[in-house]
């Protein structure tokens, strides 16, 4: 883009190199890659203080480098479309520095971000990390970070952050020693143990997938779908907020499988159905010894429910169970997993890439301290629903779940091939009315 005026060299070295297979949970972010034909990259712009310099950056850009094997690892290509990735010991990346000049430097900084996040890495070739810098007038005003999705997932990029601002002011050094590498995982996965894990949690796949009914959403009325296909829709809830938390110490749990639960009743009036089966999105660090794991370490779970008996509270205490077990047996081989897809699909006659997506993005769901009463429930602020068009989306549904201030964020994302933006609206508010009359009950 116009703008570009400097491209600033970082020389870096770090421990450990040598190649291997994809971890399982590269594995299963490459299948969304390539499905999506993008990076997914992980983007941030931050506004910098007066009187920062570019070696400051430089510092921090040569810091993740040589830190992280994930970070300074390439991906080569085999001809029956084998995936190996290649970690590098040693190389030279390159900050970007473009000069705003007499336009707004913030807007120069999210239109770099957006490049960034829309023009694939070159895997083969490109370091999965892109830095770039924004100056007016000699100064400098944002800093823009993007990191494939296959080498990082939002955990582990929060990782990285925190050990580069928590180290010691002496030494530099961060508080403790990297997390387990990708090909260090990669490795570990190969072990007993975990082709254990990998078979149970394939016949639990495979389970599963022979009794669910055939995935549908409801279609979309009269020509809806000749519209803009792809849309983006915000609801902010406080009701729904105070209302969950409500519920949940009602009925001592945390607030996801009461949102779940919610959520799958919504999507089973919608479709007419009482089974409604959804991908989850589980984070395994909670596995001994990941805790701390680098690199992308997200899979997808396949969580099903049955809508059919008892009321919402019964259906809550049974959601808990349901995504337990999702995420029991969502740790494995996707090269695996998609085999199994495949066998089922062939064996039922019908396609199970696109079963809408459930993810819990909110960084906390302990506890409850402080329970809303129905009158807090009832004093709540409106709810406001924002919609904005997408240029592309790789799934039929999608509907992340995010933390924000005294309110619930329900960002969903939707082709209206699939679901009418209309449906779309009626089935959040239907989940938002369910919780809110649970509360209230």
């Amino acid at each position: 883009m116009n703008g570009l005026i400097e491209r600033i060299a970082v020389p870096f070295t770090g421990d450990g190199s040598g190649e291997g297979p994809l971890s399982w949970g590269q594995q299963s972010i490459w299948k969304e890659m390539a499905i999506s034909g993008s990076s997914l990259a992980l983007g941030a712009v931050r506004d910098l203080e007066p009187g920062a310099t570019v070696d400051q950056y430089v510092e921090e850009y040569r810091f993740y480098l040589s830190r992280y094997q994930s970070m300074r690892t390439l991906l080569r290509f085999g001809p029956d479309g084998g995936v190996t990735q290649v970690v590098r010991d040693s190389g030279t990346a390159h900050i970007e520095v473009y000069d705003a000049a007499d336009r707004d430097p913030a807007a120069v900084a999210a239109e770099v971000s957006a490049q960034y996040y829309f023009v694939p890495f070159d895997y083969e070739r490109e370091w999965p990390m892109r830095m770039a810098l924004v100056r007016q007038a000699g100064a400098l005003t944002h800093l823009v970070v993007a990191i494939s999705h296959h080498v990082a997932d939002p955990t582990a990029a929060m990782a990285m952050f925190e050990d580069l601002t928590s180290r010691d002011p002496v030494t530099g050094e961060p508080p403790r020693p990297p997390g387990l590498q990708p090909l260090e995982q990669a490795q570990l996965q190969q072990t007993p143990s975990a082709l254990r894990q990998n078979e149970a949690a394939l016949r639990y796949w495979q389970t599963q997938l022979q009794a669910l009914p055939s995935p549908r959403l409801p279609q979309p009325a009269g020509d809806a779908a000749a519209e803009h296909r792809y849309w983006e829709l915000d609801l902010l809830s406080p009701a729904l907020y105070r209302a969950l938390r409500a519920v949940a110490a009602r009925l001592g749990v945390t607030t996801t499988p009461v949102l779940y639960a919610a959520y799958a009743e919504a999507l089973g009036h919608a479709a007419g159905t009482t089974r409604v089966a959804t991908m989850i999105t589980v984070n395994s660090r909670f596995r001994p010894g990941l805790a701390d794991a680098a690199g992308h370490m997200s899979h997808h779970g396949l969580c099903t429910l049955d809508l059919a008996d008892g009321g919402f509270d019964d259906l809550v205490v049974l959601a808990r169970r349901r995504l337990l077990a999702a995420h029991k047996h969502a740790y494995y081989s996707q090269v695996d997993l998609d085999r199994i897809i495949a066998e089922v699909s062939r064996e039922r006659g019908v396609s199970f890439d696109h079963l809408c997506l459930f993810n819990n993005r909110r960084s906390e769901d302990g506890p409850i301290e402080t329970v809303p009463t129905a009158a807090d429930v009832r004093a709540a602020g409106p709810t406001t629903l924002e919609w904005r068009e997408l240029p592309d989306l790789h799934k039929p549904l999608m509907v992340h779940i995010n933390d924000a201030d005294d309110a619930l964020s329900v960002r969903a994302q939707l082709n209206t091939t699939a679901i009418s933006r209309d449906d779309l609206t009626a089935l959040l508010r239907r989940m938002e009315a369910t919780v809110v009359d649970a509360a209230l009950a």
